[in-house]
């Protein structure tokens, strides 16, 4: 299963309007979730608060996060004057539109946004929203313990017995369920079996005064193994003791008291140990940078013919494009600076040189570009400036993103994702996995997408699913995994399937590389302060309801576009582009 965090979101607003004659506007807050059919679904609302413009809503809202996800969701407040009117027939009162990324990449993983008017335009000011994200604790806790057993009973007619045990939950229903089963320990009355960790969730369901249930077995290789008798407790019992805890071992006679000596069980170093989260590191104010390549090698063919994977369709965006553009609108969330570092590799250069890392902006010193449109409008103009040439290798550019690592602080919350985009089989494989063997102690993580029809499979090798990946040079392996390969044509040039398999491994990969690291997440930073900061920059357009100046005036009418343009949707994503047909180039931005 995908790992996925479940947040609590809660919702405050401020300086909302006033839509009630004698008293005040009475708020409710709506939270929808857009479904992967486009169609907005409701997942909780508030409670109503009386007359009040600056509500604090006490009611939070659980959603799951996916980090690999675009997660739409849109807040709209309503003042309720009837409960038994429906939604349309209340005041609106204003809606925020954006997605959970953005709201947990925000300083403390705290959105602080204005409201808009029903059609979005901002002719009116609705007041704000804050809109606060934490997660659910206990969801990554585990309970670590040794057990062991003191003059344990046999059946055995010769030896001490072969002891292990089995630990259940005990569910509501009272039917027990397996969640651990220790290895046999041979001919011992006193056995101490390897140190057990179990999710919280597994053991119990994050409830602490569950009974969990260890049964003691005697193991035989030529019968049923045989049931010695058990011991019920919960991890409440454990956590609050002040030394080990032994148990006597005892069987349920009924009504009747068992009264055998069967040994006991002991139960100690018992911790309650957190592992912490993707959500706690970025929360605390990790930093992410992003290193995007793209492939210029020959095999794509030549850019101005419609069958290169380079060609500029004024139809819509090709593979590389839409690799970029869905792969970076999610990263991009994470990114304080919306700074990415663009390189290219394969082409022959403007000086004639043959460079397997070079800037997209031409610019070495500064490769980088501001946000994803940079990134598209980089590629573009790089591809009128340079060769498409070869072969396909990587371990120039992995040298570069490595080198990138080092230059971090140790100990530094910060973490570099690598986004590589080819065509075709690589052709420098030993010295690419000696490379990425030497990055495995980096805070690293390198997704390959893959485009085009060609034969994908030493990607494969590198992602190291199936097996681990081992150098045929040096003998070394990879250290942790940090490559994840996705085939574009396998997700049906879908863009959000495309993100949602490449980006689905980096929450794991950075928080194993902290936890390796024995860096810890940050306490989150505080945001008490931020109504008054971002109110002050809103240039005193009163959304308090008192004073100030007035609202400035709604902003003009898109005008007609330029000649030569056209506005076009990309199916893809959703999104609006624009087409110059005189450039055969495509961009984000309306042209002015």
């Amino acid at each position: 299963a995908v790992p996925k965090s479940k947040l609590l979101l809660s919702i405050e607003c401020k300086g909302l309007q006033n839509k009630d004659v004698l008293s005040k506007s009475d708020p409710m807050c709506v939270v929808h979730s857009k479904d992967p059919q486009g169609r907005w679904v409701e997942v909780a609302r508030t409670e109503v608060i009386q007359n009040n413009l600056n509500p604090k809503f006490s009611t939070k809202i659980e959603i799951d996060f996916l980090f690999e996800t675009v997660q739409n969701v849109k807040f709209t407040v309503y003042d309720i004057d009837s409960p038994k009117k429906s939604l349309d027939q209340q005041d609106f009162l204003g809606f925020h539109e954006t997605t959970l990324g953005k709201i947990v990449g925000s300083k403390g993983s705290c959105l602080i946004e204005a409201l808009a008017s029903s059609k979005g335009a901002n002719d009116k000011r609705y007041g704000t929203i804050k809109i606060l994200a934490e997660e659910v604790q206990g969801a990554n806790d585990s309970l670590r313990f040794i057990l062991s057993g003191t003059k344990l009973a046999t059946k055995d007619w010769l030896g001490k017995g072969d002891k292990y045990v089995r630990i259940k939950r005990k569910r509501k229903d009272g039917a027990l369920d397996v969640v651990y089963e220790t290895e046999v320990i041979k001919n011992s009355k006193d056995p101490v079996w390897h140190g057990i960790e179990i999710p919280i969730q597994k053991l119990n369901l994050g409830q602490m005064d569950m009974p969990m249930v260890f049964e003691l077995w005697d193991w035989n290789a030529m019968s049923s193994h045989d049931f010695m008798g058990q011991v019920t407790c919960t991890v409440q019992d454990l956590l609050k003791g002040t030394g080990p805890a032994s148990f006597p071992v005892k069987k349920n006679k009924g009504n009747a008291q068992d009264t055998k000596d069967r040994g006991l069980l002991n139960i100690t170093h018992v911790q309650l140990v957190h592992r912490p989260t993707f959500f706690e590191y970025v929360a605390g104010g990790c930093r992410i940078d992003i290193l995007m390549a793209v492939d210029f090698t020959a095999s794509n063919q030549d850019p101005l013919k419609p069958d290169s994977l380079h060609y500029m369709n004024p139809s819509g965006f090709n593979q590389y494009q839409l690799a970029i553009a869905s792969v970076g609108e999610i990263l991009e969330k994470y990114s304080s600076s919306k700074q990415f570092g663009c390189f290219g590799f394969g082409a022959k250069l403007p000086d004639g040189r043959v460079s397997h890392c070079f800037a997209l902006n031409g610019k070495a010193d500064r490769p980088e570009v501001q946000g994803v449109q940079g990134i598209l409008d980089a590629y573009a103009k790089c591809l009128s400036s340079v060769v498409l040439y070869g072969p396909t290798n990587f371990a120039d550019i992995i040298t570069m993103a490595n080198d990138k690592c080092k230059r971090i602080k140790p100990g530094s919350q910060e973490y570099v994702v690598l986004l590589i985009i080819t065509d075709g089989e690589i052709t420098d494989m030993d010295n690419t996995i000696e490379k990425i063997i030497d990055s495995c102690s980096s805070p690293l993580s390198i997704v390959i997408v893959g485009v085009g029809d060609a034969d994908f499979g030493k990607m494969e090798e590198l992602d190291g699913d199936d097996r681990v990946l081992r150098s045929s040079v040096s003998g070394r392996q990879v250290t942790r995994d940090i490559v994840q390969f996705v085939a574009f044509r396998e997700c049906n040039k879908n863009g959000a399937e495309l993100t949602s398999r490449v980006l689905a491994e980096i929450p794991s990969q950075l928080t194993s590389y902290m936890i390796a690291n024995n860096i810890q997440p940050r306490p989150r930073p505080s945001v008490d302060s931020d109504w008054n900061q971002v109110q002050a920059g809103m240039q005193n357009l009163n959304i308090g309801g008192g004073g100030g100046s007035a609202p400035p005036p709604p902003p003009p009418a898109y005008s007609a576009l330029p000649p030569g343009w056209e506005e076009r949707v990309d199916q893809s994503s959703g999104r609006a582009y624009y087409v110059n047909h005189q450039t055969q180039t495509t961009q984000w931005e309306r042209p002015v």
